[in-house]
């Protein structure tokens, strides 16, 4: 899927060669997914593309479910080894991502910030995922990981469903994509503490920045005033 950010990129210098590929599908028949939708979906993607090297490709599965509650999307890698061998990020083959749009409060969630959250979990911070469980502590209530540890300044508190930094016991004035939940209208994007994760866990992440430094990238990049046009999109 041809990827239209050339403005975006611009403006913020040259950056890496990309290496890793996120391509979604199984959405063309979906009328969920429009011309808008899957613009959104593929800056978020960009997101991750543009920090990760490693050389591989992920097909990640759209579609549209209808759940009870208040879950917006459910998001999840797909993993194969044999048996005997390590686990490690490179077992990853792609992925999936279920956007509940049988919820009517759907439409007032940011589309980007969904999107980055659940690739945050087709890439492996999903709990029963080794790379990732093989960090945590204590039961599970703390990520261990080295870069995640410089950054936030301490062990990392995970939620109880161990797949989420835990915003109830959160003590950082970092916003990371990977807390558990979404206020309406509220825009969040990969944080400096999202990519150590991913780095901890064996992803090949280029520069990880300090958590001033990422915010003022995001400014650049001006993702927050281009979501906040963005509050309600058409299905």
């Amino acid at each position: 899927m041809k990827k239209k950010l050339l403005a975006l990129a611009c403006a913020i210098g040259t950056s890496p060669a990309l290496a890793l590929s996120i391509n979604f599908t199984g959405y063309e028949n979906n009328a969920f997914f429009g011309v808008e939708q899957i613009e959104i979906l593929n800056l978020a993607a960009w997101q991750y593309e543009s920090r990760i090297t490693n050389d591989i490709t992920l097909d990640v599965s759209l579609s549209t479910v209808s759940l009870p509650g208040n879950t917006l999307a459910t998001g999840g890698a797909n993993w194969q080894w044999n048996i005997g061998e390590d686990i490690t990020v490179g077992n990853i083959t792609g992925g999936s991502i279920e956007f509940n749009t049988g919820n009517s409060n759907f439409y007032n969630y940011d589309l980007y910030s969904i999107t980055v959250h659940e690739l945050g979990h087709v890439l492996g911070i999903v709990n029963g995922f080794a790379p990732w469980n093989n960090l945590l502590t204590d039961d599970g209530a703390w990520f261990t990981g080295e870069y995640s540890v410089s950054v936030y300044g301490g062990l990392v508190p995970v939620t109880v469903d161990g797949a989420h930094w835990d915003n109830i016991r959160w003590d950082s004035e970092i916003n990371p994509s990977m807390f558990p939940s979404f206020r309406p209208g509220e825009v969040r994007t990969l944080s400096a503490l999202d990519l150590a994760a991913l780095a901890d866990m064996g992803w090949q992440v280029s520069n990880i920045p300090e958590p001033e430094t990422w915010a003022m990238l995001l400014v650049g990049l001006g993702i927050v005033g281009m979501a906040a046009k963005r509050r309600r999109w058409a299905t």
